[in-house]
């Protein structure tokens, strides 16, 4: 016997993080490149795929979401993009909403769908696949804990290394420096995770500006940054050695890590600003000087 479900109207908790990025690490400009073109990067997120497929109920329509960060994610919404039901990490499987996801922190995860229960049989949908680089690869390399969170290191190679980072059972984060950076970060709630490109895992906490206020800071130790903003995206500038580089960074849907001898800055898609500067004890935001 078959049972009629209904479209809930209760939409699930998500499991939020703030999104991070790609890293870049950058020298000292040489006296031909300060005199060359300022030069832009955007940094933007390629670890998250959506779209977007038909309900089988009439008028209704289903998010599909894969991320490596937090795993695949179907939404069920309505004309006006009203969320009526959500299958997740945290609930993948919801029978009264017809939807369900085989393999939801798989590298190829299935959304399932149907309007009856009983015997029913489901209609499948592959989630959108992400790049290769998206996924851990390799044996476990390290295990590391800060607070609630777990970071766990996988090595392929090389300067092959990605990470998972957990939370309460949850993943809530994934870490790949790309081929040509030297680290990835991530930020969780207020805390900073950084994976380098040999496998090292650094974490810090604060040291984050409030609001986004365009111009140049001050960052303990004497580097300066600049931020800007351009299209709808904040950008990032950075001294070295006393001179500004040639290169803008800007965040997109990610954020950008630079660094610089001694001192890391990371702009966050938000326009939010952190640093960490090593042999200083007490960690402080950079502080704004002028437009």
């Amino acid at each position: 016997m078959r049972t009629a479900l209904r479209a809930t109207t209760t939409a699930l908790a998500l499991i939020g993080a703030v999104i991070a990025a790609p890293a870049t690490a950058f020298a000292a400009s040489s006296p031909a490149q300060q005199a060359s073109p300022a030069r832009t990067l955007v940094v933007a997120e390629n670890c998250v795929q959506s779209k977007v497929i038909p309900s089988l109920f009439a008028g209704l329509t289903v998010k599909l979401t894969n991320s490596a960060h937090t795993g695949a994610k179907a939404q069920l919404r309505d004309e006006s993009g009203k969320v009526l039901g959500t299958v997740d990490q945290s609930k993948p499987v919801d029978l009264a909403s017809g939807l369900r996801i085989d393999g939801v922190l798989s590298t190829a995860p299935v959304f399932k769908q149907r309007t009856q229960g009983g015997d029913m049989p489901w209609t499948a949908t592959a989630f959108p696949k992400l790049p290769k680089d998206c996924n851990t690869a390799g044996s476990l390399y390290s295990t590391t804990k800060y607070g609630s969170l777990t970071v766990k290191t996988y090595k392929a190679g090389p300067q092959l290394f990605s990470s998972h980072i957990v939370e309460n059972g949850k993943r809530v984060g994934f870490l790949h420096p790309a081929a040509t950076a030297y680290q990835d970060v991530r930020k969780v709630g207020q805390r900073y995770v950084r994976l380098t490109a040999d496998g090292e895992i650094h974490s810090w906490t604060g040291a984050t500006t409030v609001s986004p206020k365009l111009g140049v800071y001050k960052v303990a130790g004497g580097t300066k940054v600049r931020l800007v903003k351009k299209d709808g995206l904040y950008g990032v500038q950075m001294t070295s050695h006393g001179s500004w580089s040639n290169w803008t960074y800007f965040a997109k849907g990610k954020s950008v890590i630079l660094q610089d001898n001694n001192t890391i800055i990371v702009l966050n898609a938000n326009g939010t600003l952190s640093n960490f500067v090593y042999g200083i004890a007490r960690q402080t935001a950079p502080v704004w000087t002028n437009a």
